[in-house]
């Protein structure tokens, strides 16, 4: 029993490997994400201007298009949801000024005590 313990400590401690479980995911990286990302399209000059140039206009065009038409969506949205100067919003009796007395009241209540401690200091 000595004997084996000395045999053990002479090798080392030993880990057990561990099982890597592969998923969906990891297949789809090694098998799609990285051939794409690692192929190299060498683009031709255009008029003399090298590839790197003019693709600094060309890529921000899909963005700002993309953005104008959500934009547009966006609005005819509200325009569908409150008219399109807010008529629909005004007739079912939304006021945005409803509760200003009662905040000016606070605000004015919270003005005198303030000025009241003041005094009386």
């Amino acid at each position: 029993m000595f004997a084996a313990t000395l045999r053990r400590a002479a090798r080392g401690a030993t880990t057990p490997r561990q099982r890597r479980h592969l998923s969906v995911f990891d297949w789809w990286r090694e098998n799609v994400i990285k051939p794409i990302h690692g192929t190299k399209v060498k683009l031709p000059d255009v008029m003399g201007i090298p590839a790197h140039q003019y693709m600094q206009l060309v890529y921000p065009w899909p963005v700002i298009i993309g953005g104008y038409y959500v934009m547009q969506w966006a609005i005819g949205r509200s325009h569908a949801s409150i008219g399109d100067r807010g008529e629909k919003l005004r007739d079912s009796g939304y006021a945005p000024s409803a509760g200003e007395d009662a905040q000016k009241a606070a605000l004015q209540r919270t003005l005198d005590e303030i000025k009241r401690r003041k005094e009386g200091r």
